[in-house]
């Protein structure tokens, strides 16, 4: 028994060992849909100028067409925050999540600016919760129009999403954008691994609000229980919980993603 014992930690000492030896490559035969890095370059004005917001259009089960634009976005236009919410597993405790960014309506068709931290997958490797705790993805930041990211999940994949308004001070919104601009100019010069549990737009989104004003959101573990931080941050007043809404197929069939007339 000893013995076996031992083995038994020898092999998850190697485990481990080889886990951290690994280093983050930025060159590696990416998936398509994560191959392309956004550039990011502060304009003299403290304007950001992203190259590479995605703008893909799907169908059901299809993609329509590929495309990227580049976009120069103002910190001090951000009028808003939104969060979605895709439940992965553990029985809803575990969820992707991203955050778009409300712009004005002179941004025309880039008004609503999301970002998804993912996966930077190879070809032919899919998510796994497992790996993603691992050191088996790095990560990697996808700008996105709000269509994209949500008829993607949803059109393209079926994946239901929930969306919710998040409520906190324009300024702490503004001050999120620029860190997060900032980490994916970091991105695309250092790359790092991506964890499941840490690495996220949850946590992203209470470490910059914490940034802000300490102790706003204390620790919970909704921060790596993903799937509940909703319920988290709707008790402490930071999502609104009673005017969700469940984007599946069937609603996009019947609204648009964003209805713009209603400011929703």
């Amino acid at each position: 028994m000893a013995v076996t014992g031992f083995l038994g930690f020898g092999g998850l000492l190697v485990v481990a060992l080889v886990v951290v030896s690994r280093r983050p490559s930025l060159d590696r035969s990416w998936d398509e849909d994560v191959r392309v890095l956004t550039s990011v370059e502060v304009l003299p004005d403290g304007t950001r100028q992203l190259g590479e917001v995605r703008h893909w259009t799907y169908g059901p089960d299809t993609v329509l067409s590929k495309g990227y634009s580049a976009v120069t976005y103002d910190p001090q236009d951000v009028r808003g925050l939104w969060m979605y919410e895709q439940e992965l597993g553990l029985g809803g405790r575990i969820a992707h999540t991203f955050l778009v960014f409300e712009f004005p309506e002179s941004y025309g068709d880039k008004r609503w600016l999301g970002l998804s931290v993912e996966t930077r997958r190879e070809v032919g490797e899919t998510y796994s919760l497992v790996r993603g705790v691992l050191r088996g993805f790095e990560v990697t930041h996808i700008w996105a129009v709000e269509q994209d990211l949500v008829r993607r999940r949803v059109e393209y994949l079926d994946y239901p999403l929930t969306r919710y308004r998040v409520s906190v001070p324009v300024e702490y919104v503004q001050r999120i954008f620029e860190q997060m601009v900032d980490e994916t100019a970091a991105l695309a010069v250092t790359p790092r691994w991506y964890n499941t549990l840490t690495t996220n737009c949850t946590s992203s989104l209470i470490r910059y609000v914490n940034d802000a004003e300490p102790g706003a959101i204390p620790r919970h573990y909704s921060s790596v229980l993903t799937g509940r931080a909703d319920d988290h941050l709707g008790a402490l007043g930071y999502l609104d919980l009673a005017s969700a809404e469940h984007v599946t197929r069937e609603w996009l069939r019947q609204h648009p993603v964003r209805a713009e007339a209603s400011g929703a």
